[in-house]
This record gives C-alpha cells, structure tokens and sequence, in this order.
C-alpha cells in the first residue's frame, strides 16, 4: 500500500518534492522512490520544513541522482527554516 496520497490530494510541499525527482529521474523510478521514504519516515505528506529535510536527507543516502535531488531539497528545507540536528553541510 502506498504511503503518498493520490495526485490532486497532495500538498505544494510535497508536490514539489515529488515532481522534482520524477524530473530527475524519471516517473516510475520517481514515485517508487518517493512511496519508499515516506513510507520509512511514516509521513502521509511533507507537511513542515523539518519533513521535507528529513525526506532530503533519505535522499541524500541514496546517491546518483536521487542524491542530487536530496541535496537540492535540503538546501530547501534549510531556507525555510529547518534544522539539521545533525549539523551535516548541505
């Protein structure tokens, strides 16, 4: 069963977050890997800054271009106001 709701029920945030890596990497590859991390994190939707760093930092792990991705959004999330507990450079 998929973590991320049906398209038109989603928020911007999360909207954006998806359709970047569906550009990225294309539409299945996209959604697979976005159902994935919302899943593992036990997020129905990205809905603050600190959401969106935590779904950037599952990105991060993941390298290639879903890595670059990742980065993006975590500067992102970082501009809108989260915190990187972890104190790693975006």
């Amino acid at each position: 069963m998929s973590t991320t709701p049906a398209p038109g029920t989603v928020n911007a945030m999360t909207e954006t977050a998806i359709s970047r890596l569906v550009k990225a990497v294309g539409r299945e590859k996209g959604m697979r890997v976005a159902n994935e991390a919302m899943r593992d994190l036990g997020l129905p939707q990205l809905q603050t800054p600190s959401d969106l760093l935590n779904f950037a930092n599952h990105l991060i792990h993941l390298g290639g271009a879903i890595e670059f991705v990742g980065r993006a959004l975590k500067v992102s999330a970082l501009l809108r106001g989260a915190s990187d507990s972890k104190g790693a450079a975006a």
